[in-house]
């Protein structure tokens, strides 16, 4: 049967006897009478059935039990003091807390941060990823980088926005889907299914609304949690997508997707259509130095990107 795990503070005691050999230089280590550690030493025994240490008129020896008893209680006692020291640690080290794109996190944040992290130890760097909009109060953030259309259309957010990169897309299907279902025009849309990610059905919504195009975008709309989802869906034939024009392009090349309304990105249509990833904030960055240097960082390696955008947020 399982024991009942004794208290910590017995556990602690019965360290430091052992560690001292005697009963009375651990009281007087701990601060307490040499009666407490030998009646909390005796109620350890008592409570494990064992014999932690043999007592004789010149002191105490420990006993082979006691002493694998010992060796389990010491590492347990440090790594209960690495987590207090972490923990504290952590909570005094000043932070920078960052919601993120899933996409934008894995593609472009994580890969880099360990080299912004050795530059900048004394600092700690939490990241959190998530597809709607955070909420900056409740999770105490200090900027996001959201897909999206910032302040240019679509949802407000209230906030600071500056676009990073850009993230035109290209309506595409797979082959074999043209071979049910025709698509030689753009009012042949309203006879598909359209694949997107939840935050992208406003997208087609204006999309559609740009080609006069009277879909009933609601009922036709199979959202999936994810680009890479929507990536393999289209490819399954489930529908046509808008898709990244990279992923698009690459696609076309290999002969998983065609492009049947012309290899025209979506922001030929109307540059206002597409979407991008914002770096989105609630203070100043000049007021804020940890926030400045993290933006500047980032915006240093985020220049060469081939989806950049070139203004400076500084």
């Amino acid at each position: 049967m399982p024991h009942h795990p004794p208290s910590l503070r017995a556990l602690q005691i019965f360290a430091v006897a052992a560690r001292l050999g005697s009963f009375k230089y651990a009281a007087e280590q701990l601060f307490i009478t040499p009666q407490a550690v030998s009646l909390q030493i005796k109620s350890l025994e008592d409570q494990l059935g064992l014999v932690l240490f043999e007592r004789k008129p010149c002191g105490i020896e420990i006993t082979p039990s006691g002493q694998q008893l010992l060796d389990y209680v010491e590492r347990g006692l440090a790594l209960i003091q690495r987590g207090v020291d972490e923990v504290c640690d952590q909570h005094q080290r000043p932070s920078i807390s960052i919601s993120s794109s899933p996409w934008f996190a894995v593609n472009c944040l994580l890969p880099r941060l360990p080299e912004f992290e050795a530059a900048h130890p004394e600092w700690h760097i939490q990241v959190s990823t998530s597809v709607p909009f955070p909420d900056f109060d409740g999770e105490n953030l200090d900027l996001a980088i959201q897909w999206g259309f910032g302040d240019k259309g679509g949802r407000d957010w209230g906030l600071e926005a500056h676009l990073l990169l850009t993230d035109d897309k290209l309506i595409v299907c797979a082959p074999d889907l043209l071979e049910r279902v025709a698509l030689d025009q753009a009012d042949d849309l309203i006879h598909h299914r359209l694949l997107c990610t939840p935050l992208s059905v406003p997208l087609w919504e204006r999309v559609l609304d740009t080609l006069k195009v009277d879909a009933a975008v609601d009922q036709q709309v199979l959202p999936l949690d994810s680009h890479a989802g929507l990536l393999e869906a289209a490819n399954r034939g489930l529908g046509v997508a808008m898709i990244s024009t990279g992923d698009a392009f690459d696609g076309i090349a290999a002969g998983r997707l065609v492009a049947p309304l012309g290899e025209q990105p979506i922001s030929r249509l109307n540059p206002a259509l597409m979407p991008g990833y914002w770096l989105v904030h609630k203070e100043i960055v000049p007021e804020n130095a940890r926030l400045k240097a993290f933006i500047d960082w980032m915006q240093s390696w985020l220049k060469d990107h081939p989806r950049a955008v070139r203004a400076s947020l500084s």
